[in-house]
């Protein structure tokens, strides 16, 4: 049975969460600002630069898609963050898997009903775009994901390599969406 209150232990690393709290909004704000001119470019709305989702136990933002990176009879997404695979649930049927581990994440997904996803999803993910995972049952379709151990310890160099990372991820996006919202 999930508990759905405090106790001890949650009070204590929500202390320890807060002393890092703007420094993650520090390393968050630099990886905005190398994406913003991206997301302009992909007409993206609703923006977020970042939210707590203890469901998936992610810590990410986000931003709406129009065409031609999205149907025009859906909501898709794209987000960029990092994920704590032991902190929440999901993404466990991801093809191939994501690590279990602790990892920089972009994904696109389809929010809202219908769930527009794209029809091909495997054979475009393996032809548009190799090294990333395919999810089912989540709003979530596509996933790219980077262990943070594979990333600088130094906190500027950390946030400058995950910045150059999530954009790579998202220039990659932008370059197959279009094919995806027509599959």
């Amino acid at each position: 049975m999930r508990r759905t209150t405090a106790d001890i232990h949650d009070l204590l690393a929500a202390e320890r969460f807060l002393a890092a709290e703007a420094r993650l909004a520090g390393t968050f704000g630099r990886v905005e600002e190398a994406v913003a001119p991206l997301l302009r470019a992909m007409r993206a709305t609703g923006r977020t630069t970042y939210a707590t989702d203890p469901e998936h136990g992610a810590v990410w933002g986000h931003a709406f898609l129009r065409p031609p990176y999205a149907p025009a009879e859906a909501e898709w997404f794209v987000a960029w963050g990092l994920r704590f695979p032991d902190g929440g649930g999901g993404w466990d049927g991801a093809e191939p898997p994501l690590p279990r581990g602790p990892h920089a994440v972009v994904a696109a997904g389809a929010a809202g009903e219908p769930k527009r996803r794209p029809r091909t999803l495997p054979h475009a993910r393996r032809g548009l775009l190799p090294g990333w995972s395919a999810l089912e049952g989540e709003a979530a379709f596509l996933a790219a994901a980077l262990p943070l151990r594979e990333l600088p310890a130094g906190a500027d160099a950390m946030a400058e390599a995950l910045a150059g990372w999530t954009l790579a991820r998202l220039e990659e996006l932008k370059a197959a969406l279009p094919d995806l919202a027509t599959s």
